[in-house]
């Protein structure tokens, strides 16, 4: 692979110890990454790479989905692979359980937590929420009986980084939160399995890491303003170039071949990996993503079809970057006084309460965004010297933006390259406009995470001019690249 760091080499864990910002007491207790041909069928090797033993129980952790390899059903392939080698699995089928589609929630974290026993070990075989509910359960067994559980994760779609980081995103509360958990043993791509995967997951996978483009520079923001200590530019440098590696391999990556889907499970590899390594998922969950959660509530609460979330972030990234653009065109720090910057706790309590009191009937969900935004509306008042120090570095914050926020123009073009819907209206459903700008402007009150949005609602921003600028720019790219 034509990649900075390959996380399938030998000498990868070695050489991105290197990388300036890598932390030297930082271990990644990963033990394999594969991305091959025919992976599959060394799954009984891989299990005892892990520590798992033939001997002990073994859960294959699968949700309903039948998933077909070279025209083959996927999941019976493996219990057979397993069986004939005299392992003697055992599946759990996670199912939907609250007239939703199925989705990480501590319900099916417990679902499998309490199949778990002593010297049991577990084998997911899907996509994110699969991945996601596995790998906390086992985080969560382990934290209560001190046992280590063996987790071989199978992917079945190149949609998500969620195979390597160790977090969990988990709905509590009705809120999608990122919550510490663990790292898997062994990843395991299989190439037949991730090229046979719908396409349309192929293009969120795309998606996924493209949310780099603006949320690097969200990272950015949040750490010149007090609220992120863990900034670094590590996981810019892990990732490498985006806009040359997909400017270089989009035909690859679109036509699915060998090597373009290995190059794919490998980014994805190296952007979970890349913020696990920063300690937070902010590198990659900027701006884009506050408005997606939102989204997702919206959607959930209306009892909607969900946008696969790849595909929602990436487009999300075209309005937030150019949400960037606009403000580092017109950021005045001498129009500003700070004395207006700072909201009382009870105005904005009344801001995020009304805003989301149609979400449930008894407020809970407002109440628990309301919980989340009050940290960061605590730290931005303890940090009124910060503000001020922002103010004044600016022309410096300005130009190191310039830097890091990529593009808009190019990111779309890579989105019509990757054949990947590039205007809203292409979705099924499609997504009206008063829906998105509802969650542009109200993105900020849903989590404690620090992006440009915020700035737009501590400087009071002119929001009908905001709004105007990013949805017509991001219309006129679309209709270019169309």
């Amino acid at each position: 692979m034509l990649l900075p760091y390959d996380p399938s080499s030998p000498n990868f864990k070695s050489a991105i110890r290197t990388i300036p910002g890598y932390k030297l007491d930082d271990e990644i207790p990963i033990r394999a990454m594969v991305f091959e041909s025919n992976a599959i069928f060394r799954l009984p090797e891989y299990l005892e790479l892990a520590g798992a033993g033939a001997e002990n129980p073994l859960l294959v952790v699968v949700d309903e989905l039948p998933i077909r390899r070279d025209g083959e059903l996927l999941k019976p392939l493996v219990v057979d692979v397993l069986t004939q080698a005299g392992w003697n699995p055992t599946t759990i089928v996670l199912k939907p359980h609250d007239e939703q589609s199925l989705h990480t929630d501590l319900y099916q974290v417990r679902c499998v937590q309490e199949r778990l026993v002593p010297g049991a070990a577990v084998l997911a075989i899907g996509s994110g929420t699969v991945t996601d509910v596995s790998k906390h359960a086992s985080y969560l067994y382990g934290q209560e009986s001190g046992l280590r559980v063996p987790l071989v994760v199978v992917p079945t779609a190149n949609s998500v980084s969620a195979y390597t980081s160790n977090t969990a995103s988990v709905d509590v509360g009705g809120v999608k939160k990122t919550l510490h958990s663990r790292y898997l043993d062994v990843l395991v791509c299989d190439v037949e399995t991730l090229a046979s995967a719908p396409r349309n997951a192929t293009v969120a996978g795309v998606g996924d890491i493209l949310v780099a483009f603006g949320s690097f520079a969200d990272w950015y923001l949040a750490a010149r303003v007090g609220h992120d200590k863990n900034y670094s530019g590590l996981p810019r440098t892990l990732i490498g170039p985006l806009d040359e590696i997909f400017g270089r391999d989009a035909e690859e990556l679109r036509n699915t071949t060998p090597y373009g889907t290995a190059l794919l499970a490998e980014l994805l590899a190296l952007e979970g990996l890349a913020q696990s390594l920063a300690n937070t998922s902010a590198p990659f969950s900027g701006f884009e993503h506050s408005i997606s959660h939102l989204l997702d509530m919206m959607v959930k609460q209306a009892k909607q079809t969900p946008i696969l979330h790849g595909t929602q972030v990436v487009m999300l990234t075209v309005l937030t970057t150019l949400a960037f653009r606009h403000f580092m065109d017109e950021f005045n720090p001498g129009d500003i006084n700070l004395d207006d910057c700072f909201p009382s706790h009870a105005e904005m309590q009344a801001r995020v309460l009304e805003a989301f009191a149609f979400l449930d009937p008894d407020g809970v969900i407002a109440n628990e965004c309301w919980g989340e935004y009050r940290k960061k509306l605590d730290l931005w008042h303890a940090q009124r010297e910060t503000a001020q120090a922002f103010l004044d570095d600016w022309e410096m914050i300005r130009a190191e933006l310039q830097t890091i926020v990529r593009d808009p123009a190019d990111l779309v073009a890579i989105l019509g390259k990757m054949g990947s819907p590039t205007w809203f209206e292409q979705l099924d459903p499609p997504m009206p406009e008063a829906q998105i700008r509802f969650a542009f402007e109200h993105a900020s009150f849903i989590r404690s995470r620090f992006t440009l949005g915020d700035l737009f609602v501590f400087f009071n921003w002119d929001r009908d001019r905001l709004w105007s600028y990013v949805w017509e720019n991001a219309r006129l790219l679309a209709a270019q690249t169309r």
